[in-house]
Protein backbone atom coordinates (compact mmCIF):
# COMPACT_ATOMS: atom_id res chain seq x y z
CA UNK A 1 0.00 0.00 0.00
CA UNK A 2 2.88 2.34 0.56
CA UNK A 3 3.26 2.13 -3.29
CA UNK A 4 0.40 4.17 -3.69
CA UNK A 5 1.70 7.57 -3.01
CA UNK A 6 0.57 9.29 -5.88
CA UNK A 7 -3.24 9.03 -4.50
CA UNK A 8 -2.49 11.55 -1.62
CA UNK A 9 -4.34 14.80 -1.69
CA UNK A 10 -2.60 17.88 -0.73
CA UNK A 11 -4.61 19.69 0.89
CA UNK A 12 -8.10 19.96 3.59
CA UNK A 13 -10.46 21.16 0.68
CA UNK A 14 -9.53 18.03 -1.60
CA UNK A 15 -9.44 15.91 1.82
CA UNK A 16 -13.51 16.92 2.35
CA UNK A 17 -14.47 16.44 -1.24
CA UNK A 18 -13.09 12.50 -1.31
CA UNK A 19 -14.83 12.25 2.23
CA UNK A 20 -18.05 13.43 0.87
CA UNK A 21 -17.63 11.05 -2.07
CA UNK A 22 -16.91 8.47 0.19
CA UNK A 23 -19.75 8.76 2.21
CA UNK A 24 -22.26 9.09 -0.51
CA UNK A 25 -20.63 5.72 -1.70
CA UNK A 26 -21.41 3.96 1.41
CA UNK A 27 -24.89 5.46 1.92
CA UNK A 28 -25.63 4.23 -1.66
CA UNK A 29 -24.17 0.71 -0.17
CA UNK A 30 -26.94 0.89 2.33
CA UNK A 31 -29.53 2.59 0.79
CA UNK A 32 -29.96 0.80 -2.38
CA UNK A 33 -30.30 -2.84 -0.87
CA UNK A 34 -32.75 -1.43 1.79
CA UNK A 35 -34.26 -0.03 -1.06
CA UNK A 36 -34.38 -2.79 -3.45
CA UNK A 37 -35.09 -5.76 -1.05
CA UNK A 38 -37.13 -4.11 1.62
CA UNK A 39 -39.38 -1.22 0.23
CA UNK A 40 -39.28 -1.94 -3.52
CA UNK A 41 -39.92 -5.83 -3.55
CA UNK A 42 -42.69 -6.50 -1.45
CA UNK A 43 -44.76 -3.67 -3.24
CA UNK A 44 -43.76 -5.05 -6.33
CA UNK A 45 -45.03 -8.32 -5.27
CA UNK A 46 -47.66 -7.12 -4.06
CA UNK A 47 -49.01 -5.15 -6.88
CA UNK A 48 -47.61 -7.25 -9.58
CA UNK A 49 -48.00 -10.91 -8.41
CA UNK A 50 -45.33 -13.45 -8.03
CA UNK A 51 -45.19 -14.03 -11.98
CA UNK A 52 -44.68 -11.08 -13.21
CA UNK A 53 -42.63 -9.55 -10.10
CA UNK A 54 -39.60 -12.40 -10.54
CA UNK A 55 -38.39 -10.97 -14.07
CA UNK A 56 -37.89 -7.60 -13.01
CA UNK A 57 -36.42 -8.38 -9.90
CA UNK A 58 -33.65 -10.85 -10.87
CA UNK A 59 -32.78 -7.89 -13.89
CA UNK A 60 -32.52 -5.55 -10.23
CA UNK A 61 -30.61 -7.64 -8.45
CA UNK A 62 -28.23 -8.17 -11.24
CA UNK A 63 -27.65 -5.28 -12.28
CA UNK A 64 -27.26 -3.73 -8.10
CA UNK A 65 -24.46 -6.57 -7.89
CA UNK A 66 -22.73 -6.78 -10.83
CA UNK A 67 -22.70 -2.59 -11.23
CA UNK A 68 -24.15 -0.29 -8.64
CA UNK A 69 -22.37 -2.20 -5.18
CA UNK A 70 -19.25 -3.10 -6.72
CA UNK A 71 -18.62 0.62 -8.02
CA UNK A 72 -19.38 1.76 -5.19
CA UNK A 73 -17.69 -0.34 -2.77
CA UNK A 74 -14.77 0.06 -4.62
CA UNK A 75 -14.53 4.14 -4.35
CA UNK A 76 -15.21 3.60 -0.95
CA UNK A 77 -11.81 1.38 -0.64
CA UNK A 78 -9.97 4.48 -3.39
CA UNK A 79 -11.37 7.20 -0.84
CA UNK A 80 -10.01 5.54 2.16
CA UNK A 81 -6.84 4.48 0.80
CA UNK A 82 -5.90 8.19 -0.48
CA UNK A 83 -7.37 9.21 3.17
CA UNK A 84 -5.68 6.68 5.39
CA UNK A 85 -2.25 8.85 6.09
CA UNK A 86 -3.71 12.24 6.75
CA UNK A 87 -4.94 13.72 10.33
CA UNK A 88 -8.78 13.39 9.44
CA UNK A 89 -9.02 9.75 9.79
CA UNK A 90 -9.78 6.89 12.48
CA UNK A 91 -6.96 5.25 11.54
CA UNK A 92 -6.95 1.59 9.65
CA UNK A 93 -10.05 0.70 10.84
CA UNK A 94 -11.68 3.16 7.85
CA UNK A 95 -9.65 0.87 5.52
CA UNK A 96 -10.50 -2.39 6.90
CA UNK A 97 -14.45 -1.71 7.18
CA UNK A 98 -14.52 -0.82 3.68
CA UNK A 99 -12.30 -3.54 2.68
CA UNK A 100 -15.03 -5.84 4.37
CA UNK A 101 -17.94 -4.38 2.69
CA UNK A 102 -16.21 -4.21 -0.94
CA UNK A 103 -15.17 -8.13 0.14
CA UNK A 104 -18.66 -9.16 0.49
CA UNK A 105 -20.00 -7.17 -2.65
CA UNK A 106 -17.21 -9.18 -4.68
CA UNK A 107 -18.37 -12.05 -3.35
CA UNK A 108 -21.79 -11.62 -4.00
CA UNK A 109 -21.26 -10.44 -7.55
CA UNK A 110 -18.79 -13.15 -8.94
CA UNK A 111 -19.83 -16.36 -7.09
CA UNK A 112 -23.31 -16.23 -4.88
CA UNK A 113 -25.69 -14.30 -7.04
CA UNK A 114 -25.20 -15.83 -10.11
CA UNK A 115 -25.88 -18.98 -9.03
CA UNK A 116 -28.82 -17.43 -7.28
CA UNK A 117 -30.50 -15.57 -10.21
CA UNK A 118 -29.64 -19.43 -12.29
CA UNK A 119 -31.39 -21.51 -9.28
CA UNK A 120 -34.24 -18.60 -9.06
CA UNK A 121 -34.93 -18.76 -12.70
CA UNK A 122 -35.20 -23.22 -12.12
CA UNK A 123 -37.53 -22.74 -9.30
CA UNK A 124 -39.72 -20.07 -11.88
CA UNK A 125 -39.99 -22.88 -14.10
CA UNK A 126 -41.29 -24.92 -11.66
CA UNK A 127 -45.06 -24.54 -10.20
CA UNK A 128 -45.14 -23.50 -6.81
CA UNK A 129 -47.60 -21.39 -4.91
CA UNK A 130 -46.32 -19.47 -2.14
CA UNK A 131 -47.85 -15.84 -1.54
CA UNK A 132 -45.69 -14.54 0.46
CA UNK A 133 -43.17 -11.98 -0.16
CA UNK A 134 -41.12 -12.91 2.71
CA UNK A 135 -40.82 -16.84 1.43
CA UNK A 136 -39.66 -16.41 -1.78
CA UNK A 137 -37.08 -13.80 -0.84
CA UNK A 138 -35.55 -15.29 2.02
CA UNK A 139 -36.21 -18.93 1.00
CA UNK A 140 -36.28 -18.82 -2.27
CA UNK A 141 -39.82 -20.24 -2.46
CA UNK A 142 -39.29 -23.18 -0.08
CA UNK A 143 -37.26 -25.41 -2.69
CA UNK A 144 -33.63 -26.26 -1.30
CA UNK A 145 -30.84 -25.24 -3.70
CA UNK A 146 -32.53 -21.67 -4.20
CA UNK A 147 -33.46 -21.78 0.03
CA UNK A 148 -29.57 -21.88 0.33
CA UNK A 149 -28.56 -19.15 -2.25
CA UNK A 150 -30.92 -16.47 -1.31
CA UNK A 151 -29.79 -17.20 2.42
CA UNK A 152 -26.20 -17.32 1.44
CA UNK A 153 -26.58 -13.53 -0.62
CA UNK A 154 -28.80 -12.08 2.96
CA UNK A 155 -25.16 -13.37 5.08
CA UNK A 156 -22.65 -11.82 2.57
CA UNK A 157 -25.39 -8.66 2.35
CA UNK A 158 -25.17 -8.35 6.02
CA UNK A 159 -21.49 -8.31 6.09
CA UNK A 160 -21.38 -5.66 3.42
CA UNK A 161 -23.79 -3.76 5.08
CA UNK A 162 -21.90 -4.15 8.33
CA UNK A 163 -18.82 -2.62 6.28
CA UNK A 164 -20.65 0.09 5.27
CA UNK A 165 -22.00 1.48 8.35
CA UNK A 166 -18.95 0.47 10.52
CA UNK A 167 -17.22 2.49 8.25
CA UNK A 168 -19.26 5.60 7.96
CA UNK A 169 -19.57 5.86 11.63
CA UNK A 170 -15.58 6.16 11.49
CA UNK A 171 -15.90 8.54 8.96
CA UNK A 172 -17.43 11.38 10.39
CA UNK A 173 -16.46 10.80 14.14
Amino acid sequence: LNSLKFLKVPNMMGNSIIRTVDILANCMIVGVPVWVFFLQSPLLFQFMGRDKFLSPMMRLTNLMFRWTLPICAAVSVLCSLILRDTATTSGDIELYSSLVSFVSVVINAVVVVPKALQAGKRATRTANNSQSATDFAVDGGHQTDTRTLHQTVVVFVVFMLGGAVTHVHFVVN
